[in-house]
């Protein structure tokens, strides 16, 4: 007697339509995941290079700042040192005079898809309870420079971000204290909620 052994053609084409109908189900999943996972990488990388600014400002005696800036639309920051005892400004960083400590952050590598700013139509409520934020995505004033003092102090500041999607994220620096903040907020919200870093 002799057994035969291998898949008819409907047993293929079954075990084929599970395995699309396993991947449809998973695909939004992990799509999700993903974009959760990016923003917690820009949180902690941005909330460190923040800390680094600062302690670097402490332990060097001169001002240090987070350097905002885009270019053709990418958007990144780096870490630049004061040159001159005037503090970090954008003019001495493009002439040369204030200097990079390192390479520049881009976001798109962080989170690919995030963008600097609030989306027109999302009605994102202000996080310090002032009705709803505007478009723009920098409080720091038109230098876009988030600078530490030899004294611990901070420019107080916001940077949001948005993926594009349903989340905004809130990087908030306290001028005084020069304590950094992370803040979420998705959709459907009513209030931000602190990340904890």
């Amino acid at each position: 007697m002799r057994t035969q052994f291998g898949f008819s053609l409907t047993e293929m084409m079954v075990t084929v339509a599970l395995i699309g109908l396993t991947a449809a189900v998973a695909m939004p999943n992990l799509a999700e995941n993903r974009r959760s996972s990016d923003f917690r990488r820009l949180t902690k990388q941005l909330y460190a290079d923040a800390m680094n600014c600062r302690m670097e400002a402490l332990t060097s005696c001169r001002n240090v700042g987070l350097v905002f800036a885009e270019s053709n639309g990418r958007w990144y920051y780096t870490q630049v040192a004061d040159g001159d005892n005037d503090g970090v400004s954008r003019e001495d960083f493009l002439r040369g005079i204030d200097k990079p400590l390192g390479p520049k952050v881009w976001l798109e590598f962080l989170s690919p898809g995030t963008h600097v700013g609030v989306p027109p139509d999302w009605r994102v409520p202000d996080p310090s309870g002032d009705g709803v934020l505007p478009e723009e995505g920098l409080r720091i004033g038109n230098s876009r420079i988030i600078s530490f003092s030899r004294a611990g102090h901070a420019t107080p500041s916001t940077v949001y971000f948005n993926d594009g999607k349903d989340r905004m994220l809130a990087i908030r620096t306290n001028g005084e204290l020069g304590k950094i903040r992370a803040l979420l907020w998705r959709r459907g919200w009513t209030q931000w909620q602190e990340v904890p870093i």
